[in-house]
């Protein structure tokens, strides 16, 4: 995310060239951990550890070389056995700022803010909904089901030690591949919650009020100083996402009771309205197109959960009535929201072996 206080004037003009989005060299260590128990020697873990952790590694090698050690070692199951042997302090300044937050609920837009500093293509989403905290990882890029299954373990991971711990819950995990034929690496990475696979986005799921659970003594002093430190690393961070992905995540946010409109994105990226639709433009696309793009997957979304009225959607979405809504996604679709939720429903009951 574009730090806030860059020069409006330097923002307005036109983007350098995009680098490839890259990985953090920090998520390297608990591969070499995984693989350092069975499958590598002392000295080739010493080779193979990066001499300077702040290094970056485009993404699609990262992906690359995870799914050649996974062929290698026959074990899909890797990236869960990486994400526990995860220590504390291995994700540094990203978990710092975030547990030195004062609730979940003040660390989570943390998360969202400085996710760059470890991972160029992560995206990180509330949804509050019937008592439930859903809170959704996606990806910009398609990430394999090892790198997937790492991700969200290792974030489950630190809830467990920070809050899971600490106050009796329930919780869920979602994962969007089929089940495995093997659930016991996922038992244990995910331990004390239960399972859902197929589902429409990988989450975690807990409850609602767990989001008002403090982390303890934190020293606000020190969490402002983390702050600040995260921000000059992200500013430092050259941008690796066009604009058209900036408008995205920025009309994400505002979707919602918000205020999904080109002058709010233009405001929130320090660029005037001409220069935002000229820089969209030479990407090939414009703000209608993607803020259509932006609402139909949404939709498409929470129109495969039965627990949201149409109505709903459409609010949450940002449009002014359900007539708006049933006419976009008729455009979009090419039939009506609750066409498609029936379509939705007979496709899962067809899927359910008898």
């Amino acid at each position: 995310m574009q730090d806030s206080r860059r020069n409006p004037a330097a923002a307005d003009a036109d983007c350098p060239g995009h680098r490839e989005p890259t990985f953090s060299v920090r998520l390297v260590a608990p591969f070499l951990r995984a693989l350092g128990s069975k499958y590598l020697s002392s000295a080739q873990i010493e080779r193979l550890t990066p001499r300077d952790p702040d290094a970056r590694i485009p993404v699609q090698i990262a992906l690359q070389l995870l799914e050649k050690a996974v062929a290698l070692t026959g074990d899909p199951a890797l990236g869960l056995r990486a994400a526990l042997e995860a220590d504390l302090g291995d994700f540094e300044l990203l978990e710092y700022v975030s547990t030195s937050s004062p609730t979940v609920a003040d660390a989570i837009p943390i998360l969202r803010r400085y996710a760059r500093l470890l991972n160029d293509v992560l995206e990180v989403e509330l949804e509050r909904q019937d008592g439930q905290a859903i809170l959704r990882f996606t990806s910009q890029i398609a990430l394999t089901r090892a790198a997937a299954d790492f991700q969200l373990a290792a974030f489950y991971r630190g809830f467990a030690r920070s809050v899971f711990s600490k106050t009796a819950c329930s919780r869920e995990i979602w994962r969007t591949h089929e089940t495995p034929a093997d659930r016991s690496p996922y038992l244990r990475a995910f331990e004390g919650a239960v399972l859902r696979f197929s589902a429409p986005c990988d989450a975690i799921v807990m409850e609602e009020r767990l989001l008002a659970h403090d982390f303890g003594d934190t020293d606000p002093k020190l969490h402002r100083l983390l702050r600040s430190m995260a921000e000059e690393r992200v500013a430092e961070l050259p941008l690796a996402e066009p604009v058209t992905q900036r408008v995205r995540v920025a009309l994400a946010a505002e979707l919602h009771g918000g205020n999904p409109s080109v002058e709010c994105v233009a405001r929130h990226l320090h660029v005037s309205r001409r220069t935002l639709a000229r820089k969209l433009e030479a990407e090939g696309t414009c703000f209608k197109a993607i803020l259509d793009d932006l609402r139909r997957g949404i939709a498409q979304r929470y129109l495969s959960l039965d627990d949201l009225g149409v109505s709903e959607v459409a609010a949450m979405l940002g449009f002014s009535d359900s007539a708006a809504f049933h006419r976009a996604f008729r455009r979009w679709c090419n039939q009506s929201p609750s066409e498609y939720r029936r379509a939705q429903r007979a496709a899962r009951r067809a899927a359910v072996p008898n």
